[in-house]
């Protein structure tokens, strides 16, 4: 019998194929669930109204404008719009501040330098991944009146009274430019890593000078890096409240400070969701209209370079000017501790300073480009050396210095509400993290190995979970644990649930990038083998892709045990974590065994980052792909 024959007696048995989505259907249900659902609710609910005598929840029997009239009651001179006009000031100019700090220290590290590069960027990851509430709450121990720096000015006679800059604007503008710097830095440089050398080299071949160079070579090749770091900045920036909070006090109003009013001590859930959708609109407004100004500054550059930077300069001040009412003669407005024109001014400051570096001889650029980076690297320091410092202090006043002594490190172990607090945020966080872990994975799997038609929707559900105001996601959250009930208002399962949402985005990515960059030949041998995908994906798939799995469940318990605003909205009766048992303290004189605890929490958060860096070290990635892996850049 020839082979011909058997061939056509005895055809091998077809192997049913899955369609490409199918491991990413967890994720497309949990996301569906627990942030499509959660945001539509917000819509809803703003055209809901209130259930008296009830516990947060809203009636849709009889929808209506009503919230929204009631929200922009007053027209332009209403509560809400002044306050959203603020709001959206402070995101700007912090957006703005961000960009301009970091973009030198990208530069310098990317393009300039050659050795310790990982170095440099283990330590500006620590900042990043320093929980977010205890760096803010640094900040009221450093620009404390009665704190260190103001009595050592005082002292030296650099200035006649005590700082004035805690509880303002202006405090709580410092605020933002340090917890957001970070998140601008990182893509920045990884945009700025991968530009080949080839293009500025025949730039310079061409004889354009280096300002030329910049402006028409590096500047757009670096576009998407500047791009994801201003949304990355700019969208969480407007919807946090937890800085204006700590830091601004009754001057420092964000529009997230009224959406959670609404909700947490008014009572009235359908006005803060209306509140929360014309926060929405009004990011997207702004992004938008900063969109179309980027396009009209690039062929401004693209043509005149020196003149753009000068125009652009010009148009921040024109801006400032009109934004404060012309009041810029006014000595009071520049140097008041509430002044936008000051900030704007600033601005300026900066643009026409990069313009000035790029014309100075090359040893002198680099030179002061290491400045301002070591500058930009001392400031991201300054609060968490302060925190760590004061916890050392033996003063019962955490903001006020006295001596030196380890007592809180013993008597923080007595405080039975935080560190009951402290084991509600571990368990959450840990849960979190495995739920993240598990979904991510295959979500991550299916991007890189079955991409499709699918891929477009998926991709962009998953940008919106980055990318959406923290305060929209917790306050959908909580309008449908309500309307569910049950163990949905009870306990830790809302904060396995809250706290999975984002992580579970971030281990997607980790883990796409990591399959993106394997080859795929070992899975094919081993289907070619009549290996079950049950038994490739344990024998080879998941052996390979493991150094990335461990590195986004490591992050995804970091960014759990750091996360405020969605654990403040959604735990249960009694499950109270670490930064919202911090954050419930704001407003009182705080103890010393906080910065204890932190420091210590601190310790753990390093410890995991630095274990993230190992595996990913060893799985064979350099410092620039461990960068781009542990921010999902």
């Amino acid at each position: 019998m020839s082979v011909a024959t058997v061939t056509t007696e005895n055809p091998p048995a077809r192997r049913l194929r899955w369609p490409g989505f199918i491991l990413a259907i967890p994720a497309w249900a949990w996301w569906a669930v627990f942030f499509v659902v959660p945001v539509v609710l917000v819509i809803a609910a703003s055209f809901g109204s209130k259930v008296p005598n009830s516990a947060g929840r809203v009636s849709y029997s009889n929808l209506s404008l009503g919230n929204y009239r009631e929200a922009l009651e007053g027209g332009l001179d209403g509560t809400f719009f002044k306050v959203l006009v603020q709001g959206m000031r402070t995101t700007v100019l912090g957006t703005a501040l961000c960009l301009i700090i970091a973009f030198p220290l990208a530069y310098m590290l990317a393009i300039k330098m050659h050795s310790r590069k990982g170095l440099v960027l283990g330590l500006l990851a620590i900042p990043f991944f320093t929980n977010f509430l205890i760096r803010t709450l640094a900040w009221r121990i450093v620009l404390a009146p009665k704190g260190l720096i103001s009595n050592t000015l005082i002292d030296w006679g650099i200035i006649n009274s005590r700082l004035d800059v805690l509880n303002t604007r202006m405090g709580v503008q410092i605020g933002v430019v340090y917890n957001y710097l970070p998140l601008m830095i990182f893509p920045l440089f990884v945009a700025l890593d991968r530009l080949d050398p080839a293009h500025r080299e025949a730039s310079k071949d061409l004889f354009a000078g280096r300002l030329r160079t910049f402006t028409q070579i590096t500047l757009p090749l670096a576009r998407p890096g500047i791009i994801a770091g201003v949304v990355l900045v700019f969208v969480p920036l407007a919807g946090d409240y937890i800085t204006a909070n700590l830091l601004g006090g009754a001057k420092g109003n964000m529009p997230g400070n009224l959406v959670a009013s609404q909700f947490t001590q008014a009572q009235n859930p359908a006005l803060g969701a209306a509140l929360a959708v014309i926060l929405v609109i009004g990011i997207l407004g702004v992004l938008g209209l900063g969109a179309l100004v980027g396009m009209l500054l690039g062929l401004i550059g693209r043509r005149v370079s020196v003149l753009g930077a000068a125009l652009t300069a010009l148009v921040a001040v024109i801006v400032g000017v009109f934004a404060t009412g012309g009041s810029v003669g006014s000595p009071s407005s520049v140097v008041t501790a509430d002044s936008f024109v000051a900030v704007v001014v600033f601005l300026a400051l900066m643009a026409g300073g990069a313009a000035v570096l790029a014309l100075l001889p090359r040893p002198f650029d680099t030179l002061a480009l290491a400045v301002w980076s070591v500058a930009t690297i001392v400031f991201l320091y300054i609060p968490i050396a302060f925190i760590v410092g004061h916890s050392f202090n033996d003063n019962r006043a955490l903001e006020v210095w006295s001596s030196f002594s380890t007592r809180w490190y013993g008597e923080m172990w007595d405080n039975t509400q935080m560190t009951s607090a402290v084991k509600t945020s571990f368990m959450a966080a840990g849960v979190a993290a495995l739920i993240s872990v598990v979904i991510g994975t295959l979500a991550g799997i299916a991007l890189a190995r079955r991409p499709g038609k699918w891929t477009v929707a998926f991709m962009a559900l998953l940008l919106l979970v980055l990318t959406t105001p923290e305060i929209v996601d917790a306050t959908g959250m909580q309008l449908q644990f309500v309307w569910f009930g049950g163990i949905f208002r009870e306990g830790m399962f809302p904060l396995f649930i809250g706290q999975s949402i984002f992580s579970a985005a971030v281990v997607t990515l980790i883990v796409r990038a990591r399959m993106q960059g394997m080859d795929e030949s070992l899975e094919q041998a081993a289907a070619d083998l009549f290996a079950t995908p049950l038994t490739a994906f344990r024998q080879i798939t998941l052996p390979l892709i493991s150094p990335a799995v461990l590195a986004g469940g490591l992050l995804a318990f970091t960014f759990a045990l750091d996360n405020v605003i969605i654990s403040d909205f959604v735990r249960g009766e009694g499950a109270n974590t670490f930064p919202t048992y911090v954050f419930g303290l704001a407003r009182t004189v705080m103890k010393p065994d906080v910065a204890a605890m932190a420091t210590l929490l601190l310790g753990i958060t390093l410890a995991a980052l630095v274990g993230a860096a190992l595996i990913l070290r060893r799985s064979g990635d350099d410092s620039s792909q461990i960068a781009a892996t542990l921010t999902g850049s």
